[in-house]
This record gives C-alpha cells, structure tokens and sequence, in this order.
C-alpha cells in the first residue's frame, strides 16, 4: 500500500519531521502565500515622486555646541542626504555605510534631509519615518546648532515666493512655519563680540539646535491613543523666549500649535517602533498624517547606537518593518538604510535585495558608500586621494586546525539564537573572541596571566574582566552554565570545551603568532625605531610591554585603535599588525604614510570582519581610490592562509563584546570607602555607585551647556545622566590626558622627577634605584623588591610622548606605592598628593580604586569652558558624550558601617 504523503497537495506538514524542519517548512509556506498575495494586490503605478517647494534655494550652515563658532555646510554628508533624496524619487529602497569613520547614528541625517529639502526647494513638504525609535537617539541633534540667520533667510524667500500658490496649497501650515522661521532673524540682533566667551555664548545660546528646528513625533504605544499626539512645547522651545513668538500680543502662538500638530506642520519626522510582527506597524502606518500626506522615505539606523536596544534580532525586526510597507497600499516608501559596520550592511541589503524581488513593478534595492575621514557629517567633502603610495603586504596565517572548531562555534551560535536563546550565544561570541584573541597573542598564556594578575590586581568587576582575558576558565564558565540552562546544547558544548581546553594547552609557552612575531624581531634590522608592532587591543599591548621578551625592543608598540593616528604622524617604515582587525584595515588602505612593508600576522582563528570588511571597499565605488589597496591586501591574505568564507559566516554571527559591565563603582579615591553609596539603575541595566556627595552629569534643558552639576543624593528616578561606562570612559581619558591643563601638570611632575634623579646618590640607574629602596625598606620595612619598578620612576621624565599628545606619567600604580617612593626620595606628601591627583591620575585609565577621582576629573573636564579645544580636536567625542546618556529607573540608598578610607 502506498504511503499517504502529508505534503504534497495542500502544503499540510509531515509529521515525521523534527519540530525545528516543521517550523523551518512552515516559515518557507508562509512565505510563499505572502508572494502569491503580493502578486495578486494590484501593483502601484511606477512613478517618480517630484514635489518641488520654494523657487529659490537657500544654503543652510550647520555648527556643534562643542565649537559653536565655527559654521560649516554638510559637504563632508553630503552623498547621505542625497541617497534619501534619490529614495524619496524613486522609491527604491538602499542600504549606505559609511567607511572608515562612524556617522555617529541616523536620527540626525534624517532631521538634516528634512531641513534640507525645506531650504533647497526641492521638496515642498515631507514625512520621513525614523526606526528603530529610542528616546536616546534625540540626544546627538541637540549638540548640533543651525544657523538663526539661513533659516530666516530661507522662510523669506518660501514667504515671497511668486509660485508659493503652486506648493503651498492643502490643509499644512506653510504660512505658520514662514512666520515662526523668520522671526528668528531676532537672534541674530545684538550678539556681543569683544570678548571671545561672550561671543561664543551667545551663539549657543541664539542658535536654535537641530532637535527643536524639526517637528518630531514619537510613537504613541498606549491603547486607544493617537499614533502621534501634538506637541507643541517642542517647536524652537530653547530660544522662543529670545524672539517675539511667545509674546500674546504677536499672535503666534497659534502657529506654534500648528508646527507642533503631527497632522498640520509641512515637515515632520515620525517615530516607528521597533515591533517583532508587521502587524505591529499598522496603527502607525495608517496615522491620520501618512492617510492624508503619505509616507516619503524611512530612515532605518543600523549603526551601532542605533540598533543598541534591539541587538539581538534586528534582522528579524527590520524583515517584519519592510513586510508592513509591502502591504501599503498605493505608493511604497523607499528604505535607507545607514550602516557603518560592514557585515550589518551586507545582511540589511540582503533583506531589502528580498523584499525587492517581489515588489510590483519591480524596484532594484541599492547598496552604496559614503567615505566619511571624521566622525560627522558636518564640514567640507573630503579630498578623495587620486592615488596612494604602494605597500607591500605579506602575511602569515598560522594554525589552520582552528578553522574546524571556529565553525563548529558558529553554528553552535546560531543554532542558540534561532532557537531563542540568546544569552547562551552570546556566550560563544565570547568563546570566540577569547580563542583570536589567544591564538593571535604576542606572548604565552602562562606570561600573559602572570602579567595581568599584576598590572589589573583589583577586586573589582573591571579587572577581575581583563584578568580574565588570559583565563580560559573564566571565559568557558559562562559556556557551560549555558549548557545546563539549555540541555538541547549541553553535548555540543561539552565536546567544543574539550577541543578549545587541548588547543589552549598548545599556547602556554607560546603561541604560533608570538613565535613568529619573535623570529621578525630577531632581526637587528626589523627591530629598529622605524618598525612599528601594532596589537589588537590596547590591554594585550600594556600586558606586552611589561613582558620580558619586550624589554629589549627597539620598535614602537601601539595598539590598532590608534594605528591610523600613529602612522599619519610617524611614518614608520615598516610595520607589523598581530592580528589584524576592522580598525587595522581601516588604517592600512586609508593612509598616505610611506609605508613600505605591512607584515599580516594572524591565525586561523583570524578577523571575523577582514574580508567583509574588504569586499564592501572592493565592490562600492565610493570606495574606489582605495579599491587596489584592498585588492592586494585581499590577495596577501589568501596566499597567508585566509578562510575567506569561514571569516564572512562568522562577521555575520556578530562577535559580542568581550568585556559586559553590570556596575561601575565610582565611590572609592586611594583607600576603601566604607560609607553610603547611592547605586543608581538605569534603563541599560547597569548600576552606578555613588557617594551621596558625588558629582553626576545631569542632562539639563539649559541653554549654555547640555549638562549641568548635581549630587547623587539629589537625583531622582526618570532624570537622564552622562553614564560613565567602559564606552565612553577610553576616549574622555584620551582627552583628559591630552589636555593642556593635564600635560602642564604632568610636565612639572616629570620636571621635578629629573632633578631628583640628579640628585640621587649613585652612577648609574640601578644603583641609584638600590639607594631608593634602601630609603623604602627603611620607611616601610615590608617593602617587596621593586627595582625594576624604581628604575622606571627615576626615568619618568623620559616616557615617549603618544600620537593623542599625551604621556605615560612612569609612577608607581597605586597611591601606597607612590606615597612610599616620593617619601624616600624626600617629597613631602602634601606635594606628593597634588602630583598624584593632577599630574599622574589624569594620565591613567578608569581603575574602580580610583572610581570617585576619575569622576571628579570627568565633571571638570566636560564643564570646563577651556575643553572647547579638545572637543575640536577630537571629532565626534562631544557626540559620544551625548549618547552616553541614559535614564534613571531606580535610586537606592545602602548604608555601610565605618568611615571613609
């Protein structure tokens, strides 16, 4: 008798399949009655969208907060906003990254482009979508000012227009946005300019920001409600009160209302939420605004900050928004979708190549570049370079047994979050950033451990984390606690603990990398001053050069983050990259150095992004003064031994963040404070501990300054605060450090450090450190032996200036130690406190010992009126700061027995 097929005729599932192949045939079923609907719908007419506004294009200069006197076009953007233009003419959806600099997130191009077509004239009204909402990306548009006196100038010309009858017709207030938009002409009337500060004052103060100069309207989720509800208190509210608007007599306090009504204002950016099911879009999508004006273009962030509140499943978020659209009846909006990670940009096209294919009539989806040299979109386009000097690339790919595991990891990954458990593949994220980072490091594990026990001897979460950098233990604990939550993964995690656990045995004396790394230097001629190690992570590279093997080096060791900066100020000759990454590539086809020779030293376990990386520079003509660069690099690393495939599948698993902070503690200064703690938890889920007394970062609605100084005892639940996480905290110390204030004061200290090391009896360094310890031993009697340590102290003064322009201060790592060698070498401690709070601190990273005093450094820093130089120098930090911003869910009081340290 012939067997009754379940599956043949009307798409019923067969039962003998396992429950994962009967959701995976289900999906595939859905998604073909999704294409058979979608065909069936009669197809919208293909037409181009042309909507012109005012005849008269007027140009609109744009400034920051952090260098308010400087007013610049959006030249440098520029290719951006004309790819939103493009999507809202022909609807044809487009996926952007921008290479090698960070737009700094999408909100901001999105209210740019609206700006834009209002002055230019090329769009006579607009509705843009912004997804994923977050309250945070609002943020960055406030640090950015537009100019009082181009707005004005461009309601004018709209106000006068001869053919304003032809586009301003319909139920939109373009009479009310003229009339707000002129009467910012009043900012720009007596503006102080004798003293530079006054000045700069005031232009912050008169300048409207790019939030409060478009109509924006967030996602109303509460049931029954309006998807958009009015808000008028946002329309130009910092500088209302310097205008005539708010005056009864003036009568525009109407208008205002007008601007502020999602259904009325001429522009308007709506918020759409990051919901898992189209169905989810549809009140928002069928608003009275979109009803009565349509939808022109959604603006999709998939930069990192952008997508921060929904890593996890963006991809499937992202598929549900683009299925909503393709249900829109009549004319579709186009997607622009902004990237700055090189595998995010390739999945996101991937899902809007799909969609593409079943839109009626067809509409081809876009991939496309924008070189970006600064982390904005604000200033002059770029100087593409025509041609750039060779480099030969030779590389090295050691341990090709890893590949077998590295696959087994990824789809073990996979498998975890398609089957809802993501926790668990984060897990082998860290799993496999941990067997790179191993296989690629420079030393042994064994000297690696060794090593980081000493210099990160806290028993703090932050170094008890970059000790477990060289602990396979620690980082597998997480892996096999995901085995017993999840028993469906327990065999396959057990299995690739045992091969990870043998392999890791391999490096304890040595890794392949560091062997060959060893063999290089070897060579008088590459060990010189002219060659350059380069290093993933700036940790490896501190653990490095407190090795033994490194001693005797005569090479520049810096870590990739700040490879592109040394190799524009130093121009090594020839350079070496252990482990080479996103950052290093970035830095290795972008440079104009005369670098000659680039030595590729990695493993199998290799750079998940490298070849993803390097096929989005190859393929994207935006790209193209760089694309032979990419060529031979490409070229060098498959004759090395690269696993192009095996890199690609695993950028697209996206390796998490090694280091995952749950608190920051920023109560303790020299010794252990025992008193209260206010620990605040915020919507992130990190907690922060404070003194009651300890200085916070409140985000203020002032006008002068985005922050202003509270008390931790003073904050309350809802209030959104600068949070000083591992994000942030790098480079706020990079510009602390660089600062003129810090290296006048460290500058002094060396000074002072010089003269005592002339004066301290002995011939040679060695027998002047023996005389110090001496002094020590006698002071502190349990002194260990710190010879090599005082040697370096006595030599402070001659530490190698970096490519930020900052020093390493050369002192002692804690306040004992440094207390006990100033006091032996005859500095009174009154002198020896202020050297360590503002000479040698400022210098160092964030330690959770010195958690109060770094806050207090950062507090300064931000509200000090003499940080302007930095924010200038230092492009897009003022905007990290801004993003650095969350909110407060819960304050608690804990009270501690004892007194402060």
């Amino acid at each position: 008798m012939k067997p009754r097929n379940h599956n043949d005729r009307f798409g019923r599932s067969n039962r003998d399949l396992n429950p994962l192949a009967r959701q995976e045939q289900s999906r595939a079923q859905a998604e073909r009655a999704r294409i058979l609907l979608q065909s069936a719908r009669a197809p919208a007419p293909a037409t181009q969208l042309l909507r012109p506004g005012v005849s008269t294009a007027t140009p609109v200069r744009y400034s920051t907060t952090a260098d308010p006197t400087n007013w610049m076009s959006i030249d440098a953007g520029r290719p951006l906003i004309e790819a939103a233009f493009d999507t809202v003419k022909d609807a044809a959806d487009r996926a952007i990254i921008a290479w090698p600099s960070r737009p700094g997130g999408g909100f901001v191009p999105a209210c740019i482009f609206l700006r834009e077509a209002r002055a230019s004239g090329r769009l006579a009204h607009a509705t843009v979508g912004y997804w994923p909402w977050r309250e945070g990306a609002l943020r960055a548009a406030r640090s950015i000012l537009v100019s009082p006196d181009d707005i004005g100038r461009a309601s004018l010309a709209a106000y006068n227009d001869p053919k304003k009858s032809d586009w301003q017709a319909g139920t939109l207030a373009h009479q009310s946005l003229c009339l707000l938009e002129m009467r910012l002409k009043d900012l720009v009337k007596s503006r102080p300019s004798a003293a530079r500060v006054a000045s700069i004052k005031s232009i912050v103060i008169r300048s409207p920001t790019l939030l409060e100069t478009t109509s924006v309207f967030a996602p109303d989720r509460k049931k029954g409600a309006s998807a958009y509800q009015v808000a008028p208190d946002q329309v130009l509210r910092r500088v209302r009160k310097y205008t005539s608007m708010g005056e009864p007599n003036a009568g525009l306090v109407e208008h205002v209302g007008a601007i502020g009504d999602p259904t009325r204002t001429p522009f308007a950016l709506l918020g759409l939420p990051p919901v898992q099911a189209a169905e989810g879009f549809t009140r928002y999508l069928g608003s009275e605004r979109i009803r009565r004006h349509g939808l022109d273009l959604i603006v999709a962030d998939l930069t990192r900050i952008g997508r921060s509140e929904i890593e996890d499943d963006w991809e499937r978020r992202l598929d549900a928004l683009l299925t909503a659209l393709d249900g829109v009846e009549g004319r579709r909006p186009g997607v622009l979708v902004v990237a700055e990670e090189s595998f995010i940009h390739r999945r996101a096209f991937r899902l809007l190549k799909n969609h593409a294919e079943m839109r009626r009539p067809r509409v081809k989806a876009l991939q496309i570049g924008l070189y970006l040299e600064s982390p904005m979109l604000l200033g002059e386009a770029p100087d593409m370079p025509a041609e750039l000097p060779p480099i030969s690339f030779q590389a090295d790919i050691k341990d090709a047994s890893l590949a077998p595991l590295r696959k087994e990891l990824v789809a073990l990954g996979r498998r975890m979050r398609d089957e809802g458990a993501p926790r668990a593949a984060e897990s082998v994220s860290r799993v496999l950033a941990f067997v790179r980072r191993c296989a690629s490091l420079p030393l042994g594990l064994t000297d690696a451990r060794d090593i980081a026990d000493i210099i990160y001897d806290e028993d703090g979460e932050f170094d008890a984390a970059l000790r477990a950098l060289f602990r396979p233990k620690m980082v597998l604990s997480d892996l096999i606690a995901a085995g017993e939550l999840h028993p469906v993964f327990a065999g396959d995690i057990k299995k690739a603990v045992q091969k990870i656990e043998a392999k890791v045995a391999d490096w304890e004396k040595d890794t392949p990398v560091a062997a060959k790394l060893a063999e290089l230097l070897a060579n008088p001629e590459m060990d010189s001053p002219r060659t350059t190690v380069s290093l993933a992570d700036r940790r490896v590279a501190e653990v490095f050069m407190a090795s033994d093997r490194a001693v005797g080096y005569r090479c520049t060791v810096v870590d990739h983050r700040s490879l592109a900066t040394h190799l524009a100020v130093v121009s090594p000759a020839r350079l070496i990259v252990v482990g080479p990454t996103s950052e290093a590539v970035q830095a290795l086809l972008t440079t104009k150095s005369r670098l000659k020779t680039c030595y590729l030293l990695g493993d199998a376990a290799g750079s998940a992004l490298l070849s993803a990386e390097l096929s989005s520079i190859e393929s994207l003509s935006a790209f193209q003064s760089f694309a032979a660069r990419a060529k031979l690099l490409v070229s060098a690393l498959k004759r090395g031994g690269s696993d192009e495939s095996l890199d690609h599948a695993e950028a697209e698993f996206s390796v998490a963040s090694v280091i995952k902070e749950r608190e920051v503690d920023l109560t303790q200064a020299d010794e252990a404070y025992r008193g209260e703690v206010i620990q605040l938890t915020m919507q992130s889920g990190l907690r922060l501990d404070y003194r009651p007394g300890g200085e916070i970062l409140l985000l203020s609605p002032g006008e002068l300054r985005p922050f202003e100084r509270i008390q931790a005892r003073e904050v309350q639940p809802g209030q959104r605060i600068l949070v000083l996480d591992a994000s942030i905290r790098e480079p706020l110390r990079l510009a602390i450090a660089g600062s003129r204030k810090s290296q006048q004061q460290l500058a002094a200290y060396h000074s002072h450090i010089a003269d005592i090391y002339a004066k301290t009896p002995g011939d040679s360094t060695t027998s002047k450190a023996r005389n110090v310890l001496t002094k020590m031993h006698a002071i502190d009697p349990s002194t260990g032996d710190e010879i090599n340590n005082i040697k370096r102290w006595l030599k402070a003064d001659v530490a190698r200036t970096t490519v930020e322009g900052s020093r390493a201060p050369g002192a002692a790592r804690d306040w004992p130690r440094f207390r006990l060698f100033m006091e032996a070498v005859g500095v009174e401690e009154s002198l020896s406190s202020l050297y360590w709070r503002f000479a040698v601190l400022p210098a160092r990273s964030y330690r959770a010992q010195e958690g109060h005093l770094f806050n207090q450094r950062v507090v300064q820093f931000v509200l000090d009126p003499e940080s302007a130089g930095i924010w200038k120098s230092m492009q897009g930090l003022w905007q990290q700061v801004m993003e650095a911003v969350d909110v407060i869910e819960d304050v608690n009081k804990v009270a501690f027995e004892g007194d402060n340290g």
